[in-house]
């Protein structure tokens, strides 16, 4: 459920999960052999005046750039339908892609999607995985923030081996449980 977690209601009585919104662009550059298959993770401050912001530059295999970042918290939408981007968001995204590389200027790139999407956040910033106290049988795994994709497998192995075994042994899932929120209530 990510960041819709926080709307079942059994969980969020135990832990609270949010959306932070992120947005992203994918670019074509009209010369993509230009782009070297660097990815750059940039400390970013606007000529406005505001704070640094961190955008990552993600080269594709596919020739294609990927640029994300411009976070903020905002309430999940019920349905992912509803998720829209932030236009003022995707342009400075689009101004970051034409300062680090000329390539990816309007000139020299085309947007081939702008778009939104919400990570599941937890309240301490660490996923939230085990059996939910006082539910006997009931599992969560949420809350990876944008590692899901990465640490997906090992959470998946690791929960089917706690359903399965009782115990997880590919990973230490103690400092995950979501225990550790029923001891602040």
């Amino acid at each position: 459920m990510g960041p819709w977690s926080d709307k079942l209601e059994m969980l969020s009585s135990v832990f609270r999960v949010y959306g932070t919104k992120a947005h992203s662009i994918v670019l074509e550059p009209k010369e993509p052999n230009a782009i070297t298959p660097h990815a750059l993770f940039l400390s970013y401050y606007p000529s406005n005046g505001g704070g640094a912001l961190d955008p990552e530059v993600y080269p594709r295999p596919t020739g294609e750039v990927y640029l994300c970042g411009m976070s903020s918290q905002e309430e999940v939408p019920d349905d992912p339908d509803q998720v829209t981007s932030n236009p003022e968001s995707i342009e400075v995204l689009k101004r970051v892609a034409k300062t680090v590389s000329s390539y990816l200027n309007e000139e020299n790139a085309q947007v081939k999607a702008e778009q939104a999407c919400f990570l599941p956040s937890t309240e301490d910033g660490v996923p939230v995985i085990g059996e939910i106290p006082g539910i006997k049988g009931c599992y969560v795994a949420t809350g990876h923030s944008c590692w899901g994709i990465l640490n997906g497998p090992a959470t998946g192995s690791a929960l089917a081996e706690l359903i399965v075994d009782g115990v997880a042994t590919s990973v230490d899932l103690s400092r995950f449980s979501p225990s550790r929120f029923s001891k602040r209530r």
